[in-house]
């Protein structure tokens, strides 16, 4: 007959394992004259064995040989280990009651306890159950139960520092395991830091700990260096304690922010753009969060690719052929391999999404807007440099926008909108634009100065997108660009396309991509010495802006170019920036002061051999645009003020007067990593000064000029001029006059 084991019986079984050592050292301890016989005994009768031993025997057998049993197991106990033994804790004592307990627990009968008996050889008093062992687990027992039901403060102390203990083991243990995990893989504790944030904030914690060292150090290290980092050399500054120690901080935070998530990679792929907020070394570490994140080679790429791939194994090999398992690049999200299409023999890029990424969104997000509507709550501390904002409809359209992100469907409709309002067809050939100006016209096709891949929606799903092969060179890779020959001039021009790039997305196309770092820029070169052009990749995140949004931005971009305030204003209230309640009067002053102060100030547009970057038809347009916005910079230059008419304007008071739309977010993330990228191809580059002289197109060259005649006659066509005057007049007479477009 057999009989499960329940719960009682394995708690048994357990510690009676782990007491093993301890029952052969407390074997040494009481006399067996008695208890032998009674053991025997016990378990042929199917009785406990602790419950058959005469307590009054064993007492009396204990008190009279007691010492001498001690000293005898003592010099045993050296013979074993070959040193003198301390006296033995009562709790190991304890575990040897286990055995017999466990026995005689699962004894079905006397029948089987008498077999179980006959097994057992005859043991000598080291080997049997002691009495001081029974007295000592009664005794534990009785303290428990009565501990329980009659609760002290000391009590609670106790229970609460176990439990404390017990949780700083589990996470220490999880943590040392996890690092092991992680020296293979680092994105393998992703799912694990998704399912306990507690674990990753612990994670988190950590790290700022061993990287605040490194942020500090350098810098004390420099400040009492006898030679100051600009005074030195490339070489002689490499080889300062303070660059190593920099060098180290950057690849551990850059390392650390890689373990934690996907999120996180996103967070250091923004930072890596920004190079006024960290050390270089720290930025070149973060550099690789952008398409050298850990990929899946070989047998898991294959098992990755027909996990995503519509139609499995079968599917993609029916569409497919010659698919390179290493990847050509890997990001946060997905990793991108070579492959041919059958049908035509041309290269495509394909790439795979990550598993389990669904699910990690899921709840890094519900946490993030958790905190997003705790910040909101507390006023203030929902404002950015003085400017108030709503963090919950920030990470509430972050949700959308990321969400869309890991769904490869909606980025091939993302870069089919892109291709086309750029007029971009396959192969980077010219193909009309989808996209009009401010007049209404169409815009003219990017095909000269811009290119991105072509997608294969057709061919994409969920976690499978197809795309042209378009091989670049990384954006800010100089010494690749060196090699490929692209002088200083090309790379000026190449920033300059980035701002055009820019200001028609945001003003005539109202659709950007939201995540230009240089993992997703590329400037391809041609052999046959054509002008290299920027390549455009990556639209898993993009936003559409409004009309007023659109329109908007572009009233600001114009206003900083004339350094008009008023305008500037009437801009800040048509994004639907400003408050109901705000101080416009203020707000106006602020703008003038920035104005007359230069902090706001436009550059001419650098000279450049029009015969190179300009087909013989435009050269001679683009020299007039080029004369016309110098006179306008100029223009604004004789208008500031320079009186301190503005003095005492505070900054805070000012920024009270905005708030900050969720788009506007993306926008200025935007604009961040596009300057980091502008910058590495041209130090002088900033987004206003590159992007005016394409005002004219995104405009239209009628709409543009009738702007300009209006301004130059703002005696008759502005708010105050003759014009408004006659019509307030009218208005004010009920006369109704018939309204014409401009």
């Amino acid at each position: 007959m057999q009989r499960s084991l329940n719960m009682y019986s394995i708690v048994l079984l357990l510690l009676s394992a782990c007491s093993a050592t301890s029952v052969f050292v407390e074997a040494f301890t009481t006399p067996t004259s008695k208890i032998q016989q009674f053991a025997g005994k016990s378990l042929a009768q199917g009785a406990p064995v602790f419950a058959s031993f005469p307590a009054y025997e064993l007492e009396e057998d204990f008190a009279n040989n007691h010492d001498n049993n001690v000293n005898i197991r003592r010099i045993q106990i050296q013979r074993l280990f070959g040193k003198k033994s301390k006296k033995t804790s009562p709790f190991r004592a304890v575990y040897a009651t286990l055995p017999f307990m466990l026995l005689k627990h699962l004894s079905p009968s006397v029948a089987w306890a008498a077999s179980a008996a006959t097994t057992i050889p005859t043991f000598n008093k080291e080997q049997i159950l002691s009495y001081r062992s029974w007295c000592f687990l009664k005794v534990t027992v009785q303290k428990i139960l009565t501990s329980l039901r009659h609760p002290t403060k000391d009590t609670f102390k106790a229970i609460a520092y176990l439990a404390i203990s017990v949780y700083l083991l589990i996470n220490i243990a999880e943590g040392m395991a996890a690092r092991k995990r992680q020296q293979l893989d680092a994105t393998s504790e992703w799912g694990r830091y998704a399912d306990k944030p507690a674990a990753r904030g612990q994670a988190l914690s950590i790290l700022m700990m061993q990287i605040t060292p490194y942020f500090i150090l350098p810098s004390i290290l420099d400040k009492f260096s006898k030679k100051k980092k600009d005074d030195l050399s490339e070489e002689e500054y490499k080889s300062t304690r303070a660059h190593k120690l920099r060098r180290r901080g950057g690849e551990m935070f850059a390392d650390g922010l890689l373990k934690l998530g996907p999120l996180y990679v996103k967070i250091g792929q923004i930072l890596s753009c920004r190079e006024n907020l960290f050390p270089d070394e720290w930025i070149t570490a973060m550099e690789k969060l952008q398409d050298r994140v850990p990929a899946k080679s070989g047998k898991e790429a294959w098992d990755l690719l027909y996990s995503a791939a519509p139609g499995g194994k079968v599917g993609f090999h029916k569409k497919f052929s010659d698919f390179d398992d290493v990847p050509l690049a890997a990001a946060s999200l997905g990793q991108v391999h070579r492959a041919t299409l059958r049908d035509s023999g041309a290269l495509v890029a394909i790439k795979l999404q990550r598993s389990r990424l669904r699910d990690i969104y899921d709840k890094d997000l519900a946490l993030m807007k958790k905190i997003a509507k705790v910040v909101d709550k507390f006023g203030k501390a929902g404002q950015v440099g003085g400017i108030e904002q709503s963090w919950t409809g920030i990470f509430n359209d972050a949700e959308t926008i990321l969400y869309r992100e890991i769904d490869y469907r909606d980025e091939a409709e993302n870069a089919i909108r892109f291709a086309n309002d750029f007029g971009i067809g396959l192969g980077g050939v010219a193909i009309e634009s989808t996209a009009k100006g401010v007049d209404g016209n169409v815009l003219p096709s990017a095909a000269d100065w811009l290119r991105t891949p072509y997608t294969y929606g057709d061919l994409s799903s969920e976690k499978f997108l197809v795309m042209e092969y378009v091989p670049s060179i990384k954006a800010n890779n100089n010494e690749a660009l060196d090699k490929a020959g692209v002088t200083l001039e090309d790379r000026e021009y190449l920033a300059e396309c980035l701002a055009h790039a820019y200001l028609r997305q945001f003003c005539a196309h109202k659709f950007f991509s939201t995540d230009p770092h240089a993992g997703n820029l590329g400037i391809e070169v041609f052999e046959d010495g054509r002008v290299p052009r920027v390549v455009f990749y990556d639209f898993g995140q993009a936003c559409s802006l409004s009309s007023d949004q659109a329109g908007g931005i572009l009233d600001v971009i114009e206003s900083i170019v004339d350094s008009d305030a008023k305008r500037s204003v009437s801009a800040f209230s048509r994004m639907g920036v400003l408050k109901d309640d705000a101080d416009l009067e203020m707000v106006q002053a602020k703008c003038q002061q920035n104005y007359d102060e230069g902090k706001l100030k436009v550059k001419k547009r650098k000279s450049r051999n029009s015969s190179r970057y300009n087909t013989k038809e435009t050269a001679l347009a683009k020299e007039s645009e080029k004369a016309e916005l110098d006179a306008r910079i100029d223009s604004a230059e004789r208008a500031k003020n320079t009186t301190d008419s503005s003095e005492g304007v505070n900054d805070l008071e000012v920024m009270a007067s905005f708030t900050l739309q969720s788009e506007y977010a993306f926008v200025a993330r935007a604009l961040s990593q596009m300057d980091g990228v502008g910058k590495s191809l041209d130090p002088e580059f900033d987004f206003i000064s590159a992007a005016a002289p394409y005002l004219v197109e995104v405009k239209g060259t009628g709409k543009y000029l009738a702007d300009e005649i209006k301004k130059k006659f703002t005696f008759v066509y502005g708010e105050d001029g003759i014009l408004a005057k006659e019509l307030k007049l009218f208005k004010s007479l009920g006369l109704k006059l018939p309204t014409t477009k401009e």
